[in-house]
């Protein structure tokens, strides 16, 4: 089971309050059995809230409560932060 809490913060680029989720936006956890089905669940969810990459905090990826990267606004998910210049690409599993 695959799983990711939809961490995200406002953009200041828009007024928003970057130590706050966007007004109106609730926090998720989001499980699928499919890592293909969990990217499908969090581009919805993302499109349901009007979530921009200034949004996004590439918040972590557990499988079966363990975890397994970090996924980027784009839905790849990385050994590390994406933000590391060292991180690298975590293959479907």
């Amino acid at each position: 089971m695959y799983s990711i809490k939809t961490e995200v913060c406002g953009n200041p680029d828009f007024g928003q309050d970057p130590n706050q989720p966007p007004y109106g936006v609730v926090v998720e956890t989001l499980k699928a059995n499919t890592m293909t089905e969990l990217r499908k669940m969090v581009n919805e969810w993302m499109g349901e809230n009007d979530i921009g990459g200034g949004n996004w905090m590439n918040p972590k990826v557990l499988k079966n409560g363990k975890t397994l990267g970090f996924m980027s606004y784009n839905g790849r998910v990385w050994d590390k932060s994406p933000w590391s210049s060292d991180a690298q690409r975590v293959e479907e599993v």
